[in-house]
């Protein structure tokens, strides 16, 4: 009875106070094409007026924006945090490099050092290279598929960047030659005849098949090996995009979770709790085409100091604390508390926490009510209100303590109460009136 009557009076709280944000947003729009460097970040994926559009510090798991709001945060950096914000022993590690120079003339030792360490942990990682992106990895990967069999068409299942060879399959394909569009055809995830059909089609034309592990939906009846099998038959080489699962499902990456070797995987953003850094890895015999006078890959900043001892310093604490163990086990804590809630308040027909518990995803339902970009939106409006920055998926770590889920599963408590009575008011039950921001929209709508 008092959660309910705390509610009741939550329904009328005042939006947070995000002026600075918005005034700065309006500065940068005239600066910077798009306003952002990252579609991810940008205020189309929040609800623009009642969120943060700009943050100034982080801390553990919690951010706060330039208007001095303090919010609990699970999108970590776009999933590149894994140990927390302003981790001691990753600043640490980053200042002492820094104190040393960056970017040096000549190699480190750290490429040495760090590449052992990668290669130990990823069974398919018998070589490496450093990249700075996942967008310049997956290119490095596709580019050795092709160096590797002389073909030139890529099947693809996923997301895999903005680089011209993939980006061409979306609507967001401006500037991208048609000639390269035709290169790059999609399959459907858990589909091996969708896989089956372009390899017909396209009959000993296909380098590489190249996708994600999995996102929220876990791969059935074996269909990682049995894509990986596929390929081979083919003459192609199979490629495991794990820039967002490396070192979240499993130290080893999804492939060691779900017990498959790609010819060649990507690695990224946890790797470096936040500095930029990723890795192309593969089986040696595809990795040492590189050597050939006709190959090139080459970045300035590849071997970039600071990232390196980063890398270093994660990978020991994700060892030393057993950080994906805890990080599954709170994520699992998180998933059985929000549904639960969502149970509680009737409303299943609208939204549940799926996927695995590294990174639950809640996903909204279509229905005769409301569509699900308002409720996300709401949801994201209200959360803000009680200091949760809600984007949809959870990038657990291990910042995210028990005291930390628990503090989230209250203000989901309040916020899914607003919710159900949004549902039932006065409007009809049409949270679109009781929006104080603009909806969200997807930066793809199909790809």
């Amino acid at each position: 009875m008092a959660i309910g009557k705390k509610v009741r009076k939550n329904l009328f709280m005042k939006r947070i106070k995000v002026d600075n944000s918005i005034s700065l947003w309006e500065k940068a729009v005239q600066l910077i094409p798009c306003g952002t460097q990252s579609f991810s970040k940008g205020p189309t994926q929040f609800s623009f007026g009642v969120s943060p559009v700009y943050l100034k510090k982080g801390n553990g798991a919690k951010v706060t924006d330039i208007d001095d709001n303090e919010y609990i945060d699970y999108g970590m950096g776009l999933h590149s945090v894994i140990l927390g914000y302003a981790r001691p022993e990753i600043t640490n590690a980053i200042t002492e490099a820094a104190q040393n120079g960056n970017n040096l003339t000549l190699m480190h030792p750290l490429e040495v050092e760090v590449a052992q360490t990668l290669s130990n942990w990823i069974s398919s990682a018998e070589m490496l290279r450093f990249t700075k992106t996942g967008s310049e990895a997956v290119s490095a990967a596709v580019r050795i598929a092709r160096i590797v069999t002389g073909r030139d068409r890529i099947a693809t299942c996923g997301y895999h960047g903005w680089h011209d060879w993939f980006i061409g399959v979306s609507e967001r394909c401006s500037g991208v030659p048609d000639s390269i569009k035709k290169l790059v055809q999609s399959f459907s995830y858990n589909q091996i005849e969708s896989l089956e059909k372009l390899f017909t089609d396209n009959k000993d034309k296909i380098a590489a098949v190249i996708m994600e592990p999995c996102g929220v939906v876990p791969p059935n009846d074996d269909f990682l090996n049995k894509c990986k099998q596929l390929a081979h038959k083919h003459g192609a080489l199979f490629i495991l995009d794990e820039i967002i699962t490396g070192m979240r499902w499993h130290e080893g990456g999804a492939q060691k979770l779900f017990n498959v070797i790609p010819d060649i995987s990507t690695f990224g953003k946890s790797i470096a709790n936040g500095m930029p850094l990723s890795i192309v890895v593969g089986k040696k015999e595809y990795m040492e085409v590189l050597n050939n006078p006709d190959a090139f890959i080459s970045s300035s900043f590849a071997g970039e100091i600071v990232s390196l001892a980063a890398c270093k310093a994660t990978l020991k604490i994700i060892k030393e604390e057993k950080v994906v163990p805890l990080i599954w086990e709170r994520g699992e804590n998180l998933m059985k508390g929000f549904n639960k809630l969502v149970r509680n308040n009737d409303l299943i027909e609208f939204m549940e926490m799926v996927g695995y518990p590294c990174r639950p995803v809640v996903i909204f339902k279509e229905n005769k009510q409301t569509g699900p970009l308002i409720m996300k939106s709401y949801m994201q409006q209200e959360c803000a209100k009680r200091g949760l920055l809600f984007t949809g998926y959870f990038a657990m770590s291990l910042a995210h303590t028990n005291e930390i889920i628990a503090s989230t599963l209250n203000i989901f408590e309040e916020v899914l109460k607003v919710f159900r009575s949004g549902l039932s008011g006065k409007e009809g039950g049409n949270l679109k009136n009781l929006l104080e921001g603009e909806i969200v929209s997807p930066v793809f709508r199909k790809l």
